[in-house]
């Protein structure tokens, strides 16, 4: 980006979180909001059939839409440094039968914050470390499946 892109974003984000207020959902009072989800599954370790439980390590991304964050002085989407996450409402999504979780973060949280102007925002974490439960067996043609429920 051009040095005055970076002074429109800097005055964009400024501007945007200017009485944000974290506590309240989008459209507070109103409708519900919708979070879009999606996870790709990295890895599956540390399997215990003695505890019935496992790890997986995955990256996880939500999306929803804010209008106190939407903004018309640039047609790009803004990819914000992950302290940005701390100063937003973000979904409360948890996980059925989650044991223990953290988020993998060697030097800063590995989280991303994109904003779209319309005030859709994608959050992603990286490296996101779930240990659970296996509640749920199916067993048909020989292929056991356990299932991991986001709430």
């Amino acid at each position: 980006p051009s040095t005055g892109n970076i002074s429109v974003v800097k005055e964009i984000v400024d501007k945007l979180l200017k009485g944000y207020d974290v506590r309240l959902r989008p459209d507070f009072g109103g409708n519900p909001v919708t979070v879009g989800m999606s996870i790709h599954i990295s890895s599956i370790d540390q399997i215990s059939e003695v505890n019935m439980d496992y790890t997986i390590t995955m990256y996880f991304q939500q999306s929803w839409r804010d209008k106190r964050l939407a903004y018309n002085d640039l047609p790009l989407n803004l990819t914000l440094d992950n302290r940005v996450a701390d100063q937003l409402w973000l979904p409360d999504t948890y996980f059925l039968n989650d044991k223990k979780s953290f988020l993998h973060g060697v030097t800063v949280k590995n989280r991303m914050i994109r904003l779209h102007p319309d005030g859709t925002v994608l959050y992603g974490l990286r490296g996101l470390k779930i240990e659970t439960t296996v509640t749920t067996l199916k067993f048909s043609h020989g292929n056991a499946k356990s299932c991991l429920k986001p709430a």
